[in-house]
């Protein structure tokens, strides 16, 4: 599938579908691994872009491990990935901004690892891969990078490991890891869905937030069946339930609440890609990112009752809505203030400011 996305109008129908269908299901802020192909990913930038939603958008970069049909040398990869960051830099658009992408160590050699470390530090770009999805995955890294003490490690080293890199998954992190998580401040994609339909294991984010780790949540659609984050957070806490039952240290791994897998979705998440000084909640200064919800909505799936509080519709809709109660994703591009000196009166001036935002609206 990943290989047809060499044909740019396959490319492009695709990556409309997958926009619109991110934003009727209530995504401001995506973060998008592409394919191998550049012109297909500077596609996907052009759609983001028109669409009015902010996003990572990463060149997917493999030079080992893969299909004969779908694999890069070293030299191409990085010097793609390079035209590719230095073509969307000179865009400007501060809402759509490149991703290093390495598909995740099992797929790139060191020398490419080593090579997007570089590439990341000459840039100051973001960087996003997989990490320690499954146990299967830490034993093949292993074997594949020996004279690593870890699987973290491999990134520690290679330069990827830091505070711009949000890792996917983490679902086995053991001590040392976990400190080099900590101590590089990086982030982690907490993908419930896909961890489960794919058998990978179960996340124990309460240690990792416990720990002060940076926490969010993602789909990862090719892994999951949903490209919903609402999904994603009652997956979460079901997730954290197993764990807690199944788990010899039921204390260690307290169960994800609803408000606190809303935090993942939102601050967290932001927190995690290292926007939170963008985005994230409404604080004054921060870009107005936000969902019109409309709980009684045309077939929504949720039931209100008399007496009910804000607090209960919340929590409804985290645990049974979907796109039919996202009425209109909002996305601020551009504001300014204008001050008018409207009227006198007596001694007295009124100065009304007037604040213009132009907003992209999304309708779901």
């Amino acid at each position: 599938m990943e290989a047809r996305f060499q044909d740019p109008a396959f490319a492009r129908s695709c990556y409309k579908k997958v926009v619109q269908r991110t934003l009727c299901n209530g995504t401001t802020t995506a973060s998008y691994f592409a394919t191998i192909h550049r012109q297909a990913t500077e596609i996907l930038a052009d759609v983001v872009e028109q669409c009015g939603q902010r996003a990572l958008i990463g060149k997917v970069c493999m030079d080992l491990n893969s299909p004969d049909n779908y694999v890069e040398s070293t030299t191409e990869s990085l010097k793609s990935t390079e035209d590719f960051i230095l073509g969307m830099l000179k865009r400007k658009c501060t809402r759509v901004r490149p991703v290093i992408t390495p598909r995740f160590a099992l797929s790139c050699s060191e020398e490419l690892l080593t090579g997007l470390g570089a590439l990341a530090k000459k840039h100051k770009v973001f960087i996003q891969t997989h990490l320690c999805e499954s146990e299967e995955e830490i034993v093949r890294a292993k074997k594949l990078f020996p004279h690593h003490k870890n699987y973290a490690e491999v990134y520690s080293t290679t330069g990827l490991l830091t505070n711009n890199a949000i890792m996917a998954h983490c679902v086995f992190l053991n001590e040392d890891e976990l400190a080099l998580m900590k101590n590089s401040n990086a982030g982690i994609a907490h993908c419930p869905t896909s961890n489960m339909c794919l058998l990978s294991g179960l996340c124990p984010v309460r240690k990792y937030l416990n720990a002060g780790l940076k926490v969010g949540l993602g789909t990862d659609v090719s892994g999951g069946y949903s490209p919903s984050i609402l999904e994603a957070m009652r997956h979460a806490i079901l997730a954290s339930k197993v764990l807690n039952i199944t788990s010899n240290s039921s204390n260690e791994h307290v169960p994800l609440m609803y408000k606190e897998v809303f935090y993942l979705a939102t601050l967290g998440g932001a927190e995690a890609l290292s926007l939170d000084s963008t985005i994230g909640n409404f604080e004054v200064g921060k870009s107005f990112d936000a969902l019109h919800i409309d709980i009684a909505s045309t077939g929504s799936p949720i039931h209100l009752f008399p007496g009910e509080s804000l607090d209960d519709m919340i929590q409804k809709f985290i645990m049974l809505g979907d796109d039919r109660n996202i009425i209109q994703c909002f996305q601020l591009v551009l504001y300014r203030l204008i001050e008018t000196l409207y009227e006198k009166c007596g001694t007295q001036k009124f100065l009304i400011i007037t604040l213009f935002m132009r907003a992209r609206v999304q309708g779901a």
